[in-house]
């Protein structure tokens, strides 16, 4: 490896020697941070030495052999003779005391006689040959050989004798006596070697991987390795051969060494700061480090300032997490977690956050149940929850749990464990449900903790259970005096109260057991606007809010679901589905979303509605699908009605039936039939029988629908318009009068002129209709759905439309079309080898055909110049017209463009 940046300093050494050459004597001290390369310039001065006619002479001081008296001393003397130069071995005699390391034994100061014969021998041997001494580490030497020294380096000004010697920055203050004492004299010098530039690494980069590097390859080697050569030649033996075209650093078990080289061979303070500053992370600061060593903060500044220097740290951050890792996994493990307990504790005194404190006591293993450890636990796992980091949150609330020795403290715990898991995974978290339902009825959870076991017995349907634990609730707080002045019941209880009357609006009641006003979801018609301004009074710090785009501005982790997802409905029901679309995928950044795998299944939900509502099928399953994904069918308890509706929805109007067959034959809960998220399942359900040319079935499920509907009182249109759906079952097994009853049905209850029920009800009248009526009500549904935005009802309007003013046979035109089953008889007997082919529209017709010959729907749309969308909506009609479910079942057509 070339010295780079290191040129200056060998120049300087090889002028300094052509004078001692000459009879002039010179002292180098190379000063250097650790890893800065000091013995890399030495050795590659003292090749060049040597071969220009120098005797070199080299020994090196260690921390081991620093209380050994007169060690390096000795190693000179050693060193000399094994060159051939005429000294007298070392002896004990020499400087009166036994060598050892027995600090008792030490003396003032080395024997006079010892350092005459050390420097006689030296200028006798430099009169015949130039004598270059190298001493490596000198900042290790000892008091005794420091004094040798000395002397000598005093006494060679005019003789053929260059001293050099090699020290790290960082024992600056224990030498600062050394270099008092050598530093005036004319002829020292001293060489500060500074970390490599950018340039310099560059150089390095190109010598060893044999390609110039990128300037951002290169900071990142310089932001790895701080510039320090040892770092970078350890990184650079980490990288893999394949990967040295585009080189980025990666460190290794190399790196790992070097960083440890660097500590163990520095100040022993420099060590201690960076194994503290390890254990601190994120949270050091010079303060802190003096605090937990016990010193003040200028001697920590003085050492992170060496660890700087050295490549290691940045600020008070190690320069890469491989580094911090390396000085951690060095530290002993009986001390490893008393410094963890350590940190904690300074850092509750500092006033650090609760996630930092946690942190440590979690790495510390604590097992005091301390009432700050606990409260720090608790507090931490809040604030991670609203992170969105849950895992963590359980990590925390579980280590609280295990040293909490507080009975209601630890009831409180659990029940926030409970509902932390749930988030997770709803089926882990129902593992607390019999524990809290127990502590409840005995007293010992309340506020709004006890309302958590409320809500997973609500996501499970076990709504009688839920309904006497709410009263149980309600009447420990009567008895505890939990209720406002005004003689409100808590917000956590009503929002249980809201829920529950959601989920079994059968039973859903007006007022508690005392008569205390508790609003229903269900009192009147279904307003999305008016839930969504409750909740939000209910959960807003008594602010009231007023509309939903309040709601979603100020959403955020802490705030109730609840209102948040009501707020995006509220969007969609006003037909503001842009809007909505923009909060949703807005809303799924969020990390207190995003990572949280519950609420990000509610949210693709919801964008699953809205891409159905703007006709983009493909997203809109692909979201029911992520839905399910993230989390478990199985864990969705009654509320998985939603996800697989859409799921089913989507797939049965992308004309993907095999898919669908695989979200119909997902198990749903039986109690899921007692509740409102029934009812799009069903809906769902209706579709695809319709689709697949089983109308009976499908009016089964719309009657079913219709049935809970009027059962429960929530006959409106802002739930399935099951009656729109009935009519188009009706129409497809030719009881077009039944059909008509019931869309007129439908327009004769309170739609707005701009409502999308009125625009589908309008759709189904025109099927049902006459074909001269049938264009006048396709063109006003074509306007609704252009009004309220529902795009994919829109394309179906504009089709229909068409197809009804470009119908070529008049009298297929006066009887509704209707899917035959497979092998059902023609209308003159005997099985028609064929579908009718007159049921399809010409451009429906030209689809068919392209299909039939194998081409994707891509290829389809840009033959016939339409979008992939509008081929997928042609395909969906033209297998059911047909009651096919592949277009390899597709018969051929000739292709008429």
């Amino acid at each position: 490896m070339k010295l780079g940046e290191r040129d200056d300093a060998l120049q300087l050494l090889e002028r300094l020697y052509d004078g001692c050459a000459g009879g002039r004597g010179a002292v180098v001290l190379t000063n250097g941070p650790v890893g800065s390369g000091k013995t890399a310039l030495v050795s590659t001065f003292a090749e060049r030495a040597v071969e220009r006619g120098a005797l070199y002479v080299s020994v090196t001081a260690s921390a081991s052999e620093q209380l050994h008296l007169f060690g390096l001393a000795h190693q000179l003397v050693t060193a000399m003779r094994a060159v051939g130069m005429a000294i007298d071995p070392f002896a004990a005699e020499d400087v009166g005391v036994t060598v050892s390391g027995d600090r008792a034994q030490k003396t003032g100061r080395a024997p006079i006689g010892l350092l005459q014969r050390i420097f006689r021998t030296v200028r006798e041997y430099s009169e015949r040959q130039p004598l270059v001494i190298g001493i490596d580490d000198v900042h290790f030497a000892d008091e005794p050989s420091l004094q040798c020294l000395r002397y000598l380096i005093r006494r060679i000004d005019s003789s053929a004798v260059m001293i050099v010697m090699s020290e790290s920055s960082c024992h600056d203050r224990q030498l600062a006596r050394f270099h008092a004492e050598i530093l005036h004299l004319p002829y020292c010098h001293q060489i500060r070697l500074a970390p490599l530039t950018c340039a310099g690494i560059a150089e390095q980069l190109t010598e060893r991987l044999g390609v110039e590097p990128a300037p951002g390859d290169v900071d990142a080697w310089a932001e790895a390795g701080g510039g320090s050569p040892l770092l970078l030649n350890a990184l650079l033996e980490d990288l893999a051969p394949t990967k040295r075209e585009r080189a980025v650093p990666e460190p290794g078990e190399s790196f790992r060494g070097a960083v440890l080289r660097c500590l163990h061979r520095g100040d022993a303070s420099m060590l201690a700061v960076a194994r503290v500053l390890a254990v601190l992370g994120e949270s050091a600061t010079p303060s802190l480090l003096g605090d937990f060593l016990g010193g003040d903060a200028r001697t920590a500044h003085w050492s992170i300032a060496d660890l700087t220097a050295a490549g290691l740290v940045s600020g008070v951050r190690f320069r890469h997490e491989y580094a911090q890792l390396a000085v951690l996994a060095d530290i002993p493990a009986e001390e490893l977690p008393v410094m963890h307990g350590r940190a904690a504790e300074l850092l509750h005194k500092s006033g650090a956050s609760a996630v930092a404190v946690a942190e440590q006591l979690m790495a510390a293993h604590d097992s005091e149940g301390s009432v700050w450890r606990v409260d720090i636990l608790r507090e931490a796992a809040r604030e991670a929850m609203s992170a969105g980091d849950v895992q963590t949150s359980v990590d925390y609330l579980r280590h609280a749990l295990a040293i909490c020795t507080d009975p209601e403290g630890e009831a409180q715990i659990t029940a926030a464990l409970a509902d932390a898991q749930w988030h997770i995974d709803p089926d882990t978290a129902g593992r607390h449900l019999q524990h809290l339902h127990h502590l409840v009825r005995v007293g010992m959870l309340s506020g709004e903790e006890a309302t958590i076991p409320v809500k997973l017995l609500l996501w499970r349907g076990e709504f009688a259970r839920a309904e006497e634990l709410l009263r149980r609730i309600e009447t420990n707080e009567r008895t505890t005096g939990g209720r406002s002045p005004e003689g409100a019941t808590a917000p956590d209880v009503l929002m249980a109260r809201l829920w529950l009357s959601l989920c079994r609006p059968a039973s859903a009641r007006d007022t508690t057991e005392d008569g205390a006003d508790v609003p229903s979801m269900w009192s009147g018609p279904v307003s999305a606007p008016a839930c969504s301004t409750l909740l939000a009074r209910l959960t807003w710090d008594g602010e009231e809010i007023q509309g939903a785009d309040q709601v979603l501005h100020r959403a955020r982790a802490d705030s109730p679901l609840a209102s948040t997802l009501f707020a995006l409905v509220v969007l969609i029901q006003s037909d503001r589905v842009d809007d909505a679309v923009l909060w949703t995928g807005r809303l799924l950044q969020e990390p207190w979303i995003a990572r949280v795998p519950v609420r990000r299944a509610l949210f693709e939900t919801v964008r699953s509605v809205t891409a159905l509502r703007r006709g983009d099928l493909a997203e809109a399953e692909a979201c029911a699908r992520t839905a399910l994904e993230v989390v478990a069918p199985s864990a969705w308890g009654v509320v998985v009605g939603l996800p697989l509706a859409l799921a089913v929805r989507a797939a049965t109007e992308l004309g993907e039936l095999d898919t669908v067959m695989s979200y119909v034959s997902l198990p749903v809960p039986p109690v899921m039939f007692d509740t409102p998220f029934a009812l799009p399942y069903l809906q769902a359900l209706g579709r695809y029988h319709l689709a697949m040319g089983r109308p009976h079935t499908a009016l089964t499920n719309f009657q079913n629908c219709g049935d809970l509907m009027s059962r429960w009182g929530l006959d409106a249109p802002d739930l399935p318009d099951w009656r729109n759906d009935a009519a188009a079952a009706l129409v497809a097994m030719g009881r077009t009068g039944e059909a008509r009853e019931l869309i007129e049905e439908q327009l004769s209850r309170p739609l707005g002129e701009r409502s999308r029920v009125r625009g589908i009800a309008l759709r189904r009248l025109a099927a049902a209709s006459e074909p001269p009526e049938r264009p006048a009500l396709l063109r006003e549904a074509v306007r609704i759905f252009e009004a309220c935005g529902d795009r994919l009802e829109l394309a179906y309007a504009r089709a229909e439309l068409e197809e009804a003013l470009a119908a070529p046979d008049e009298r297929l035109r006066h009887e509704p079309s209707r899917p035959r089953t497979p092998g059902e008889p023609a209308a003159g007997g005997g099985k028609e080898p064929a579908p009718v082919r007159a049921e399809l529209t010409d451009a429906e017709r030209r689809v068919a055909a392209l299909a039939a010959e194998g081409r994707t729907n891509r290829e389809i749309a840009g033959r016939l110049f339409i979008t992939v969308s509008t081929v997928e909506q042609h395909l969906t009609k033209i297998y059911r017209k047909l009651n096919v479910r592949r277009r390899a079942d597709l018969p051929t057509f000739p292709n008429r463009q």
